[in-house]
């Protein structure tokens, strides 16, 4: 009988023993400064408490991991939306300041285009004006007004025809009219 009540007196006080020990492993984690090491030090001194507190420490490290690759998987996306704007943003401002270097500084056509600029662009023609001297005046889908320079006759063209602006070999800007197929030599004045 005295052994049975060894054997009892012992399973009871093992437990004890070890709870008697949790609480010097938790003030030990309240000392850590930095909250995920702290909480990560909690996390395995209870999760030596019970199997349940072993698998729910279990299934919460799974559901973090999966929690992470989410994030993961949201940042990448966001960052490749972003790298899509930028792109997009970056054609258009290089579509809206083709041929402003002319506006802008009024001084001698530049012989050769800056690394990376447009070496033309296409869009459509939206008012046809002619100037006090009888040159055209066009006005582009972009907004863009351009003034013809040289004396060549303007072909028979209408609202609504597509253009395309190219650079000209020896500076300045040349408006092609796709339909009739002639250019003429122009400026960009807005």
């Amino acid at each position: 009988m005295r052994l049975i009540i060894s054997f009892a007196a012992a399973a009871v006080l093992l437990p004890t023993a070890a709870a008697a020990q949790k609480p010097a492993d938790l003030l030990a984690c309240a000392a850590i400064a930095r909250d995920p090491e702290r909480l990560a030090c909690y996390d395995d001194a209870v999760a030596d408490t019970s199997p349940q507190a072993r698998a729910a420490s279990q299934a919460r490290a799974k559901e973090t991991a999966r929690i992470a690759a989410e994030e993961a998987a949201i940042a990448a996306a966001a960052a490749k939306v972003q790298a899509e704007a930028d792109a997009v943003a970056l054609a258009a401002a290089k579509r809206e300041a083709f041929g402003a270097e002319a506006v802008v500084s009024r001084g001698n056509a530049r012989f050769a285009p800056p690394p990376g600029e447009l070496q033309e662009l296409e869009t459509g023609l939206t008012e046809i004006l002619t100037n006090t001297s009888g040159l055209g005046v066009f006005l582009l889908e972009n907004g863009q007004l351009w003034r013809q320079v040289d004396t060549t006759s303007m072909p028979n063209i209408r609202v609504g025809d597509r253009v395309k602006l190219t650079r000209a070999p020896l500076g300045g800007y040349h408006i092609n009219f796709l339909k009739q197929k002639r250019r003429v030599l122009v400026k960009r004045v807005r």
